[in-house]
């Protein structure tokens, strides 16, 4: 088999006719695109493509737009942490296919005790 370079690979990457090599294989770099996963309590998830350095604002206003849901009413937590819209996946160190949970807030619940006279 032939080797033959290939100018659409960076630097002159070797390739065999036909065959894959090491070298072509893409490593993830720091900011690439990751996957993340937002599940709310029913169980629903909505997958999210964002790069690390895209601040979770963005993906609360996505979610909530797509689950017509006011974004002040949703609480977003992610490894036992309330999430910051101003904080990014890279910042709070996350992976491909990490998840976050979306809350409803649930407002009331308080008892309203009357004593009896």
């Amino acid at each position: 088999m032939a080797l033959s370079w290939c100018p659409q690979l960076d630097r002159g990457t070797m390739e065999q006719s036909g065959e894959n090599t090491n070298e072509d294989v893409k490593k993830e770099a720091p900011g690439d695109a990751i996957s993340i996963k937002v599940k709310d309590q029913s169980g629903g998830e909505v997958v999210f493509r964002v790069k690390g350095h895209t601040k979770f604002e963005k993906i609360i206003n996505a979610f909530c737009q797509k689950k017509s849901v006011d974004p002040a009413q949703v609480r977003f937590v992610y490894d036992g942490n309330r999430v910051n819209p101003q904080a990014t996946p890279d910042s709070m160190e996350m992976e491909e296919g990490d998840t976050i949970d979306a809350f409803l807030e649930q407002v009331g619940g308080g008892s309203s005790v009357r004593s009896a006279c």
